[in-house]
């Protein structure tokens, strides 16, 4: 055993025990070090812009309440989230750091803030974890210590990331809530450019007016144009007196 006696293994915890302490909390199980690509679930939020994230994270809380509420079954008080668990959604959600999408909350923290017990916080994890609101991983870190010093390894805060699992009905309408500004914001673009070009087509030769202003109706358009064309021609006729104004035919008669 690595030229370690048992008795030194265990040493510092009789030691411990007899000083009145206690032997330090054992590693849970799928627990993965801080540094394990595993653990590295934080990702930037609308790339750490502010104003941005503000509106994501609010539209992940309305996305979760807009899905507890559908999903509540006739004769239960409650959705499958539960009041508990969207509020400690919410105060997840308020702990982020937009720029790297660190999360890493000790429990005690999360219990403080929520003003729950400790197992209610727990409870609300594991249903926001089961309907893809919430990732949450186990981590440990390397105390430094030898081995007949103490334990070698300790568990430290879980890591937690947002929206990673979500149903694809729940995402997409996500997606849409996300997207929504940037969306209104295309279409005025849209309708700015198309009002600018047929403002440009109307001040444009008459003979080219349905390629301009119909350039996926392609026989159409040359019909307009021919139109446009003929149009164009009485024009000229008439500015030129090849057909007589009302003044020149009362001078003829």
């Amino acid at each position: 055993m690595s030229g370690y006696a048992i008795g030194d293994l265990v040493g510092w915890q009789v030691k411990a025990l007899e000083k009145g302490g206690r032997i330090g909390d054992r590693v849970r199980r799928e627990s993965y070090d801080e540094n394990d690509r595993r653990a590295q679930i934080f990702r930037p939020i609308c790339g750490g812009r502010t104003a941005e994230a503000l509106r994501w994270r609010d539209k992940l809380i309305q996305v979760a309440r807009e899905y507890n509420t559908l999903h509540k079954r006739k004769g239960e008080r409650e959705g499958p989230l539960g009041s508990n668990g969207l509020w400690v959604l919410e105060v997840l959600l308020s702990l982020v750091d937009f720029a790297s999408g660190r999360c890493e909350p000790a429990l005690d923290t999360i219990c403080a803030k929520a003003k729950l017990a400790r197992a209610t916080v727990v409870s609300a994890i594991t249903n926001l974890q089961s309907h893809g609101f919430l990732q949450k991983v186990r981590r440990t870190r390397k105390t430094g210590r030898g081995p007949t010093e103490g334990p070698q390894r300790e568990q430290i805060s879980n890591a937690y990331a947002f929206a990673v699992a979500l149903k694809e009905k729940v995402r997409q309408r996500f997606q849409q809530l996300i997207g929504g500004r940037k969306r209104a914001q295309e279409i005025r673009e849209a309708k700015t450019r198309e009002a600018q070009d047929r403002a440009e087509a109307l001040a444009s030769p008459t003979s080219r007016l349905g390629s301009l202003l119909l350039p996926n109706a392609p026989k159409l358009a040359k019909e307009l144009d021919r139109l446009g064309v003929h149009f164009e021609g009485q024009t000229a006729s008439s500015a030129t007196r090849e057909y007589p104004t009302p003044e020149s035919k009362g001078e003829k008669e």
